[in-house]
């Protein structure tokens, strides 16, 4: 009788696993913790850019009140987000230096890479793929077979998207047909939460504009936003159907707007408003010229069905004739006409 020791089971190698795969791609060697240390790799550009890349650079996670709260109740993964019967797992206060790192590393490259022009249709909109912005972190890893991984980048997104610093549009890549973030905006808190006030927001911001006046740049910036715009509708992402989300955007920049602003604006308003109301009366205006000869048409073209109609005709024969006759006459006279 064979023993239960002496059966040899083959492993079915259809049903491997990745982690499996992974394993034995290893072949024995310590498994990695972490192929990168995630720091900033791409360069800054001076201006408001290096400002808040300056800023971010020295925050302190640990201090920092929102994360603190958030790990207190518990991460929510992007693939629970819709689960009702879910239930966050409350974690220990304080993060660990790998998650701080890739926080920090992240916030950098988000604010190196986003566009600070305050002419956009939203503001603060990041203006690269993802993907490169993990390559500016340094935590993008391609494989043998051309697979490309970035982990810990997207842990580190869906964090700053729970904080409320981000604003995240997924959508379904066409390459690989996974929900990815195609679009990603910062968000007020982005910057008051590293210490960053309102008015130095609006102060950089015009010092911005006047920047890009005063070296000739408006055109370039436009034109680099519209190619940014081309590229977000061949890949098919439009906000026509999102209308919260274009409400959050308008609130990002009503928020960064300054009121001194608003109020330049509101007299430029009242002052083009002025002007066109003093030449309503100008008739060299071809606008006003075709009222008045639409009104002139249309009064003589009443004025000619009025002298084609059988009693008009009848009263001015009766009122032009020269003979007096009574009123029976009159009447007579006018149905025999007709």
């Amino acid at each position: 009788m064979i023993s239960q020791s002496e059966i040899q089971v083959t492993p079915d190698l259809s049903k491997r696993s990745r982690r499996g795969e992974s394993n034995t791609l290893r072949k024995g060697k310590p498994k990695i913790h972490r192929r990168y240390t995630p720091t900033l790799t791409c360069s800054v550009p001076r201006g408001m850019a290096a400002k808040v890349v300056a800023r971010m650079s020295r925050h302190n996670w640990h201090r920092n009140h929102d994360l603190i709260e958030l790990r207190r109740n518990g991460y929510i993964p992007y693939t629970r987000r819709n689960d009702p019967d879910y239930v966050p797992k409350p974690m220990r206060i304080s993060a660990r230096s790998e998650s701080c790192e890739a926080l920090t590393a992240l916030s950098l490259a988000l604010a190196a890479n986003c566009d600070y022009n305050p002419d956009s249709d939203y503001q603060f909109e990041i203006i690269a793929p993802f993907e490169q912005i993990a390559a500016a972190m340094g935590m993008l890893h391609v494989y043998e077979n051309g697979r490309k991984a970035y982990d810990s980048p997207l842990h580190a997104l869906s964090v700053l998207e729970q904080l409320g610093y981000i604003v995240v549009l997924r959508g379904q890549d066409t390459d690989t047909g996974q929900n990815k973030p195609l679009r990603i905006w910062l968000t007020e808190k982005f910057f008051t939460s590293r210490g960053i006030a309102i008015e130095e927001i609006r102060l950089w911001l015009g010092q911005f504009r006047t920047w890009a006046l005063k070296n000739g740049l408006t055109e370039s910036l436009r034109k680099k936003y519209e190619r940014h715009l081309l590229r977000i509708e061949r890949i098919g992402i439009d906000l026509k159907d999102k209308h919260s989300l274009r409400n959050r955007l308008k609130q990002i920049k009503r928020w960064v707007v300054s009121p001194d602003l608003q109020q330049h604006k509101v007299k430029k308003a009242e002052s083009i408003e002025a002007v066109l109301n003093s030449q309503g009366n100008n008739a060299n205006r071809l606008d006003w010229a075709l009222d008045e000869s639409q009104k002139q048409f249309i009064s003589i073209a009443s004025a000619k069905r009025k002298r084609q109609n059988p009693y008009y005709q009848a009263f001015v024969k009766w009122s032009t004739s020269s003979r007096g006759f009574g009123s029976s006459g009159a009447v007579n006279t006018v149905k025999r006409s007709i």
